[in-house]
């Protein structure tokens, strides 16, 4: 089942018509000015009646409830790391990871394949002893 496209009022792309039908935007998501939502994992309780809990917070909020459990338990701020996978330069695309990999490993390769041939020069330089006649 496909999707019925509408233009987009800002861009001019194709968006999903039940965006505009269901949820009243007249734009898309790539024209969205709102932060993607993050998820917070807490753990509450004690010993064995503890659980897990995810809240599903903005990113301003989760910044800022990090901010005042740290300083509830005396522990320096630290910048509240936010993982964005759209933006992020590998993404999920399979011929970019391959392409940084080789990219990251071209150097190394090429080192290994030296140090291959002097160790095959050392074997074929060394005098071969055949143990049965020992």
């Amino acid at each position: 089942m496909e999707l019925e496209q509408i233009k987009c009022t800002r861009c001019g792309n194709d968006m999903p018509k039940l965006r505009l039908t269901q949820y009243g935007y007249d734009f898309c998501i790539s024209c969205s000015d709102v932060k993607p939502k993050v998820g917070r994992i807490r753990v509450v309780g004690e010993g064995d009646h503890t659980a897990t809990e995810m809240d599903i917070v903005d990113q301003d909020t989760a910044k800022r409830l990090q901010e005042l459990e740290n300083n509830a338990r005396g522990v320096r701020n630290t910048p509240l790391e936010i993982l964005n996978f759209d933006e992020d330069e590998l993404a999920d695309d399979n011929k970019a990871i391959v392409a940084a990999t080789d990219k990251a490993l071209d150097g190394e390769l090429e080192v290994l394949e030296e140090d291959l041939e002097e160790d095959v020069l050392d074997i074929d330089d060394t005098e071969l002893v055949d143990e049965d006649n020992q």
